[in-house]
């Protein structure tokens, strides 16, 4: 457990990962220990929404993690080589989505992305 100071309220928490975004649980502020302030400026909202993900001419399953007005967040699942920058194009449920990643966090057999939306 690492330890980590809210920057507005400046109370610690403890947290097992610094790099993804949780609210302060004294005041609600969203940030992480590793990237700072959370630099949307519409709220997430999580919802769970499975879609086939293709990528280099191979098929994985994937979920949206949350979605915001200019972007969403992907869990894909599989040995994938998602980079940051590359352009992706998306169909979730009814709907065709053109997004740039701006981050990736590969995990075991997973990896986790932040895309922002393109018009």
């Amino acid at each position: 457990m690492l330890k980590i100071f809210c920057p507005k309220c400046r109370k610690s928490s403890y947290s097992s990962d610094v790099e993804s975004f949780k609210s302060c649980p004294h005041c609600g502020f969203v940030f992480s220990g590793k990237h700072g302030s959370d630099r949307r400026r519409e709220p997430r909202v999580e919802r769970q929404i499975p879609f086939d993900f293709s990528y280099q001419d191979r098929n994985f399953m994937a979920s949206t993690t949350d979605l915001s007005e200019r972007g969403v967040g992907i869990e894909v699942y599989g040995e994938v080589s998602i980079e940051e920058g590359d352009i992706l194009t998306l169909t979730i449920e009814d709907t065709t989505i053109r997004a740039k990643i701006m981050w990736v966090e590969k995990l075991p057999n997973k990896a986790r992305a932040g895309l922002e939306k393109l018009n």
